[in-house]
């Protein structure tokens, strides 16, 4: 259900994007989620319980990760004026080691081939 809502609301930006912010990515991020930084993380934390989890820094602007207890999650970009906007989001966030993807791909051909 949540990725129903973010594919109604939200514009995938690609990573190279965001470090870069091209005039394509410019024209791509319009069409994004965006408000001042406090805003988006009342809103956030409102409608889906998210939390910010983790962060970092990318050229002048700080891209954070929110996560909520029941697994969905938003990537948020805030630039130095304090205008954040949405990146990314999903559902089923795990703090687990993430899995490589050699073994992603092993375990769907053993899973095939059980079917």
């Amino acid at each position: 259900m949540r990725k129903a809502i973010l594919a109604s609301a939200f514009t995938t930006v690609s990573l190279v994007a965001i470090a870069g912010f091209t005039p394509a990515a410019q024209a791509q991020q319009q069409a994004t989620l965006c408000g001042l930084r406090d805003d988006m993380g009342t809103m956030l934390d409102q409608r889906f319980g998210e939390q910010p989890q983790a962060g970092g820094i990318v050229g002048d602007r700080i891209v954070e990760l929110l996560v909520s207890q029941t697994g969905s999650w938003t990537i948020l970009i805030t630039s130095a004026d304090g205008r954040s906007c949405v990146v990314t989001g999903g559902d089923d966030w795990t703090d687990q080691p993430v899995t490589s993807p050699s073994k992603v791909k092993a375990d769907k051909v053993k899973l095939e081939s059980t079917l």
